[in-house]
């Protein structure tokens, strides 16, 4: 199975740095036609099986855009796709690294989250605050894991089951506090495909950026 990560679906400011964290609207609809042309089916990370046809569609940080120009197309192609939200900014800007960036980039409020989740969308922890875990004292960093998890329960009235570790920053510790406080699964940015035999607590994707073609999409999807 193919695990595909996004962050932005939408044209990149002039100003913005890192440009390639954006794939404009367009592109991201070409992409899901060829999945669905080539028998791609998806599935959201709480139910996945490892059939070689099938992608999950993960999307970091819980941008406005996605609401906006991703939902649409996810529902045209009748794909599924989750959503890692930083529980402790819903409604805010990438605080994280909107300097770094050169922009920032608005993230979908607690209405937006509830109605993407009745649209079918999964919801799950990305931490309070997208910090670099292992940078943090052990208690902060467990925080940031269990809280972020309690405080999206709490406000959405669903179990959290999925996590995403920020920046792909973890290491076996951090590793063993996610299992620990309830989630079933987590995700990395370490590339690669998800195996039978893969530890769910470590699972690899597939990174769009923006400036990948179509063919290249298909080949990395493919093989």
């Amino acid at each position: 199975m193919k695990v595909l990560t996004y962050h932005n679906i939408d044209t990149p400011p002039k100003e913005a740095k890192l440009k390639t964290l954006y794939l404009k609207p367009k592109k991201f609809q070409r992409q899901l036609w060829l999945l669905q042309r080539l028998g791609f089916s998806s599935s959201s990370a709480e139910k996945f099986n490892l059939s070689e046809k099938e992608v999950l569609l993960t999307f970091d940080d819980g941008y406005k855009d996605f609401i906006e120009n991703a939902l649409p197309v996810v529902k045209k192609y009748r794909f599924r796709a989750t959503v890692f939200i930083v529980a402790d900014l819903v409604g805010k800007y990438n605080k994280w690294d909107w300097r770094k960036l050169n922009v920032k980039k608005y993230l979908m409020d607690w209405k937006d989250i509830e109605y993407i989740m009745k649209e079918g969308i999964e919801i799950g922890s990305h931490t309070l605050t997208h910090p670099f875990l292992t940078q943090l004292d052990p208690k902060e960093a467990i925080k940031e894991i269990e809280y972020s998890k309690k405080k999206l329960e709490d406000r959405l009235g669903v179990e959290i089951k999925s996590f995403c570790y920020p920046y792909g920053d973890y290491n076996e510790q951090i590793r063993d506090v996610v299992e620990s406080v309830g989630y079933k699964n987590a995700f990395t940015t370490k590339e690669g495909p998800f195996e039978t035999e893969d530890d769910p607590f470590q699972i690899r994707r597939l990174t769009v950026f923006g400036n990948m073609d179509i063919f290249r999409f298909g080949w990395k999807v493919v093989f």
